[in-house]
């Protein structure tokens, strides 16, 4: 792949509870360096770091059925190019990513 690229992808899971391994196996395949995942179905927010990716995710509170979700899944190679993220609600994340120049 061209040093300058970046492979980025969307992926609607329907549930993303204890597939998180499956989920890297796959990104890893297609060779996907950022995907927003979609219908996360997680509940709260947060960060998880797996074995080569980063998840952020933002759900639903723990009080409501699981539903809706979003993360945004970064290669780790790439985490001191994230300079800021905001948990909007459980279908908005926003991410500020440094782009190299």
């Amino acid at each position: 792949m061209n040093p300058g690229l970046m492979k980025i992808g969307v992926w609607n899971v329907r549930g993303l509870y204890g597939k998180e391994k499956l989920l890297q196996e796959e990104l890893d395949k297609a060779n996907v360096d950022i995907a927003v995942i979609r219908e996360t179905k997680k509940k709260l927010k947060g960060l998880q770091e797996l074995d080569d990716y980063i998840l952020l995710y933002s759900g639903v509170p723990t009080n409501k059925g699981a539903a809706a979700g979003i993360a945004i899944v970064i290669k780790a190679k790439f985490k001191r190019r994230i300079h800021s993220y905001v948990f909007v609600n459980e279908r908005i994340l926003q991410l500020r990513y440094k782009l190299q120049r």
